[in-house]
């Protein structure tokens, strides 16, 4: 009742009062009712994640207005109105978040001071934080873009952390578009990595968005290039066409000149294809050097690249240069054709006669391809003949420069006859060198099993070949490789009729049944008489046409030495031993070996044609051991 009547007194003297104070003091008191009102009623405000949060609310000398932080929360004026540098006034109160906000009702006040007396409260409204759509993690990301999530609204309150593996990135909000700018993290292509979208507030963890394994796009590859690793370009280059196995959008490529250590960037152009990239070449390559491509950066349309810088090593040629040819400088074959081959084909119409020059009845057949071809049949036997070639002949690009090239050779020295052939057919050949009257007769493989001697035999004949020129005027050296060519093809120490040829000769011990090398009884071994066998026959049939000075028979693999004691044949198995190394077991043949040896080719030499004859056996079954018998078979040459 004492505060009615005080309002009304109140009224009614402010009413008796001159007009001219009635209205200002009026709206005064107006204003005050309505400002002590406002501490009084309690004002809703929805929070804004996207921020500010502000509703309207005067507060009058702002400036000493605080807010407590208990609740998480401060309001603070804003909008403010001063009269000079004086502020009187602020229009509006705006919230702020001092801790992760959570969902529900929050109130904070906002008191002169920050005490109790005019105090204004707040009751904030906070609701579930944005969304992010993080579908995009779902699929292969790409590990040179930034990765962007949409949220379901603007979020200025959290920050947001993208951690993969060990590594993380802080996320930029823009335009409720969350973008993590993952190439910063260095990531490997084509791999599975633990993933989590982490909200933090004030650089705090608060929540885990999402947590999942995440795939990053395979890397680019490179599947073809027109010119291929360390290859050597013969043609002039105008461009590099390089295939993806992704379509390619942009590519930083560089076309380098290697200059020993150092490399020179060349002028080049790249463009993007259908199917990846075409490299022009703006000016020609300058030849014989080293080139390497190198593609540093490429970026397919889905955002992937390349795991590394790809390089394309290459190197362009000069003109033609000769690689080889199909014969050696001994024993070219008369009548052949000698095959001159180039590392590139030869232009098609040049004249190649301008810049070659032939002796010794050496001819220019022509040119295929890579080859230019020579005839040797205007060669005689045993001759010499030439190749010269300047350095003019051109490639089928129009480049020369690198075909200067001499070569020597000389035709086969050695002919061939067929003495006869064995049971099966097979022909039982000798090797003939130089035309002397004096002849000297190596033989090899009379027993097939016995494959060194028949291996020795054709390097024998590579030397003579070689060394033709070596073998004197008066003599003829024949080489007989295979006496037993049956046996030899089936690694048999007889022949095809089961027959040891060298038991089969007609001697004065011959016998039919003899034993074997580990003295057991071989029935029918000698043959069914002396000489039965044709390669018996044959053997025999050379060397009484001969009449050499000394026959050589191999074997194996006793390693030593016999003489058949015909002739000067014990002073040559002294020589042979001597030189060669072996045990000269010269009339000590009886006591050497373990089983009873009859029939036999050196046996019958001396004893049908009084030819002095040397046994040797090698020291192995397989091998040659030319070197340990070169210096004594040229010996019984010279001798």
């Amino acid at each position: 009742m004492q505060i009615k009547q005080t309002v009304c007194s109140f009224f009614l003297a402010l009413w008796a009062m001159p007009k001219r104070y009635t209205i200002p003091v009026a709206a005064l008191v107006m204003v005050g009712i309505f400002y002590l009102a406002a501490f009084v009623i309690e004002k809703p405000v929805n929070f804004s994640y996207a921020g500010p949060t502000c509703t309207n609310r005067l507060t009058l000398l702002p400036q000493i207005h605080k807010s407590p932080n208990s609740s998480g929360y401060v309001a603070q004026p804003a909008r403010i109105m001063s009269i000079g540098r004086w502020p009187i006034a602020a229009r509006s109160v705006c919230v702020s978040a001092t801790r992760a906000p959570q969902p529900g009702v929050a109130k904070v006040s906002l008191a002169p001071y920050g005490g109790v007396f005019a105090r204004q409260t707040f009751a904030i409204k906070v609701d579930s934080p944005v969304i992010a759509d993080t579908k995009v993690l779902d699929a292969p990301i790409p590990v040179s873009r930034p990765l962007k999530m949409q949220l379901t609204g603007r979020d200025n309150v959290f920050s947001y952390v993208l951690k993969i593996g060990d590594k993380q990135v802080d996320c930029e909000e823009k335009d409720a578009v969350l973008t993590c700018d993952i190439e910063k993290l260095e990531l490997a292509q084509s791999k599975s990595y633990p993933t989590k979208l982490v909200r933090q507030f004030k650089g705090k963890d608060i929540a885990i968005v999402m947590s999942k394994s995440v795939q990053t796009l395979s890397a680019i590859t490179i599947t073809d290039t027109s010119i291929k690793a360390n290859e050597t370009v013969y043609a002039k280059p105008t461009e590099i066409v390089v295939t993806a196995d992704k379509k390619i959008i942009t590519a930083e490529v560089v076309l380098y000149r290697m200059e020993g250590e150092d490399r020179k960037e060349m002028s080049s152009v790249t463009a993007i294809t259908e199917t990846g990239y075409v490299v022009k070449i703006s000016e020609e390559l300058p030849r014989l050097m080293s080139y390497e491509l190198v593609a540093k950066k490429v970026e397919a349309a889905d955002g992937s690249g390349l795991v590394q810088a790809h390089a394309l090593p290459f190197k362009v040629s000069g003109g033609p240069k000769v690689t080889g040819v199909n014969v050696g400088t001994t024993g070219v074959p008369i009548n052949s054709t000698v095959v001159v081959s180039f590392d590139q084909s030869l232009s098609e119409t040049q004249d190649v006669s301008k810049f070659v020059t032939l002796s010794g009845g050496a001819t220019i057949v022509g040119k295929k391809g890579e080859q230019l071809l020579i005839a040797v049949s205007g060669v005689p036997k045993c001759g010499d003949f030439s190749i010269q070639l300047t350095g003019d002949l051109q490639s089928r690009y129009d480049i020369g420069g690198q075909s200067a090239w001499n070569y020597s050779g000389r035709t086969i020295c050695h002919t061939i006859g067929t003495i006869g052939t064995s049971s099966q057919g097979r022909a039982i050949n000798a090797y003939y060198f130089g035309s002397g009257a004096t002849a000297v007769l190596y033989t090899g493989a009379i027993h097939g099993s016995e494959s060194s001697t028949k291996l020795l035999m054709d390097r024998w004949i590579q030397e003579l070949e070689a060394k033709a020129r070596d073998i004197p005027a008066h003599m003829t050296v024949v080489v007989v490789p295979t006496v037993n060519p049956d046996g030899y093809a089936r690694g048999s120490r007889v022949n095809a009729r089961n027959v040891d040829l060298n038991r089969n000769f007609a001697t004065s011990d011959w016998q039919k049944d003899i034993t074997t090398v580990g003295n057991q009884p071989f029935p029918g071994g000698g043959g069914e008489s002396a000489m039965s066998e044709p390669e018996t026959k044959a053997i025999a049939a050379l060397a009484q046409r001969l009449r050499p000075k000394v026959i050589l028979s191999y074997h194996s693999i006793g390693g030593m030495v016999a003489a058949n004691q015909a002739g000067n044949s014990t002073a040559l198995a002294a020589t042979y031993a001597q030189l060669s190394g072996y045990r000269n077991i010269t009339g000590q043949s009886d006591t050497t070996f373990e089983y009873a040896v009859t029939g036999t080719a050196d046996d019958w030499y001396a004893q049908a044609i009084g030819v002095p004859s040397l046994l040797i056996e090698l020291g192995s079954h397989t091998y040659h051991q030319f070197e340990r018998n070169q210096t004594a078979m040229w010996a019984m040459i010279n001798s």
